[in-house]
């Protein structure tokens, strides 16, 4: 009996996650081609300036630094993407012509009730609301210049909204490709520790084998010198492809963190001419 009971399998309450994590590159193709979508992205992104020091740690993991590449090219696209197309001046400026336009005609209205408080209009006072209507025209034209005005403005900030939204969506696929990069520079910072350890284990071997020796051969002692020369210039450049990738992950890191920050200004700037 207790047997049969220990082998029935208990129910387990297991979290369901519809997360799904892409590759850098889906990641990266979905966010460059709804800048294409949008006619933003370059016809050719420009090589990145930290390539040529990518070559250098290539051979760590082709695979992993090539796509570290593609990504680090992309990054200066969409950083001038999201700075120049959420501007909202030209917005900003409408709905300060609108509102003017309502305190002018407030003062104009306030002015003209004043005129008439004394039950007639003297000749300065109707030279005057002349040179108003000339120069800033009827009271009724302008609420109608209003009218017009905000509509205009209400469809520009609807498709400025719509296109942001593209341009955010699209700033989220890439940041993914971004931390994914960041991902991949960890994993080469891996090997390239693991190469530096066995390229100083070697030297330290070579070394001691100078140190020890005990021999009389001056030439056997020069042929165990001139390996633990050259262990030592295999151990330096080692370190130096070990910095390169530790100052990539860490840069990775950096541009990251960076990227919600833009990130969040783009929502906040989103948001506000949704509420407006």
């Amino acid at each position: 009996m207790g047997g049969a009971l220990a082998t029935v399998q208990q129910p387990r309450n297991e979290p369901v996650s519809d997360i799904v994590v892409r590759t850098p590159l889906q990641y990266l193709d979905r966010a460059t081609q709804a800048l294409r979508n949008l006619g933003l992205a370059p016809e050719r992104a420009e090589d990145a300036p930290v390539n040529a020091l990518l070559h250098r740690i290539s051979d760590l993991d082709e695979d992993r630094v090539t796509v570290i590449a593609r990504t680090l090219a992309q990054s200066s696209v969409f950083n001038d993407v999201v700075r120049r197309q959420t501007e909202a001046v030209e917005i900003g400026q409408r709905y300060q012509e609108i509102a003017r336009s309502f305190d002018s005609i407030r003062d104009d209205a306030k002015e003209m009730v004043d005129q008439i408080s004394d039950g007639s209009l003297d000749f300065m006072e109707r030279v005057t609301n002349a040179w108003m209507k000339i120069s800033r025209g009827d009271i009724a034209d302008r609420f109608d210049d209003i009218r017009g005005t905000y509509l205009d403005v209400t469809r520009a900030t609807k498709d400025q909204i719509e296109r942001e939204t593209v341009i955010l969506d699209a700033y989220r696929d890439f940041r993914g490709a971004l931390k994914q990069a960041e991902v991949l520079a960890l994993e080469v910072l891996e090997k390239a520790q693991a190469k530096l350890d066995a390229a100083k284990a070697e030297l330290a071997k070579a070394s001691d084998g100078v140190a020890n020796f005990k021999g009389t051969e001056v030439a056997e002692r020069a042929r165990l010198e001139l390996v633990r020369d050259e262990h030592l210039r295999r151990t330096q450049d080692e370190e130096k492809r070990f910095q390169i990738a530790k100052d990539l992950s860490d840069n990775l890191t950096v541009s990251y963190n960076t990227s919600e920050v833009i990130m969040a200004r783009l929502m906040q700037t989103t948001n506000a001419k949704e509420r407006v």
